[in-house]
């Protein structure tokens, strides 16, 4: 021990302090500095969360405000066509011959129903930006006031043409649906499309049957001759089946109907070249193709096909 040098005892300790120093206090500045950023972490994500979402809503009011200039402009345009019109149906109810006058009566009222037509879309364009306002979330009154005065320069023109209407029956011109006001048009008008509508589905309503002989036979479709019970030789159909039996289709939608037999006939009646069957490498029928819907049809609104 006397060998030992006991100064070296101090410099040994503040090696070791000067150390532990160097290594340790980085650590707890980290973990220190690592507690903090956690918690600036959280509070910048906060931030950055409420910055998008304003972003996102202040992108939102932008898009909309644009639909707005889009829908303005549109409404803009057909009020100026009505007040064209309205020019038009003030000059021809302003001619002294009775005669002419009469004539042009017809176009008075081609003309008032042409503006109504007009202003039922301008109350389109205005609905379909309330629902987009709506659906955005959006709540500003600034936007909801521009629509207000939309629906009031619609509601106002409704008025000047119920006043024209009254002038103009004044002056001894018949004027169609005189009592009827923009709203009563508008469900006039949904009515007729409506019937319109149904019209067109039912000239394209078709219906088909497939099946085997024996099953055609018990639901009375065939004879036991072959034949197809409600055509013949007129092509026109007879009301001699059970129509419930047939399944519905729109010959608008109807390419092709699956087969999957060997063979298969058509006993409804159909000018050839508006179909083909198809076969797949089985020399099996697969399905039976209408290429021409309008001839196919032409003859029959019927189809029975019988397979195998």
């Amino acid at each position: 021990m006397s060998g030992f040098d006991t100064t070296f005892v101090p410099q040994l300790k503040s090696i070791s302090m000067k150390k532990f120093v160097f290594y340790f206090l980085p650590f707890v500045t980290l973990l220190l500095v690592s507690s903090c950023t956690e918690k600036y972490k959280k509070e910048i994500e906060r931030l950055k969360s409420t910055n998008d979402s304003l972003l996102t809503q202040g992108t939102e009011k932008d898009a909309f405000s644009m639909e707005y200039v889009k829908a303005f402009n549109a409404i803009q345009a057909n009020l100026d066509s009505i007040k064209q019109k309205e020019q038009m149906i003030s000059d021809i109810s302003s001619e002294s011959n009775p005669e002419l006058k009469l004539k042009k009566e017809d176009q008075i009222n081609r003309d008032i129903d042409a503006i109504y037509n007009l202003l039922i879309k301008n109350r389109a364009i205005v609905a379909k930006l309330q629902n987009q306002l709506k659906n955005a979330g959006l709540k500003n009154a600034e936007l909801e006031k521009m629509i207000a005065n939309l629906n009031y320069q619609i509601q106002s023109k409704d008025a000047e043409i119920s006043l024209l209407k009254e002038e103009l029956a004044g002056k001894n011109v018949q004027i169609r649906d005189l009592e009827v006001n923009l709203e009563q048009k508008e469900a006039i008008n949904r009515e007729r499309a409506a019937q319109i509508e149904a019209k067109v589905l039912e000239l394209n309503t078709v219906y088909y049957i497939i099946g085997t002989r024996k099953n055609l036979q018990e639901q009375q479709i065939v004879t036991k001759e072959g034949g197809f019970i409600g055509l013949g030789k007129s092509s026109k159909v007879n009301e001699n089946f059970d129509k419930s039996l047939f399944t519905k289709a729109d010959l608008r939608d109807l390419r092709a109907l699956p087969v999957f037999s060997k063979k298969a006939q058509l006993l409804s009646i159909h000018p050839a070249g508006s179909y083909t069957l198809g076969e797949d490498g089985a020399k099996t029928i697969d399905s039976l193709y209408i290429v021409h819907p309008d001839d196919f049809w032409s003859a029959s609104k019927y189809l029975v096909l019988m397979i195998d």
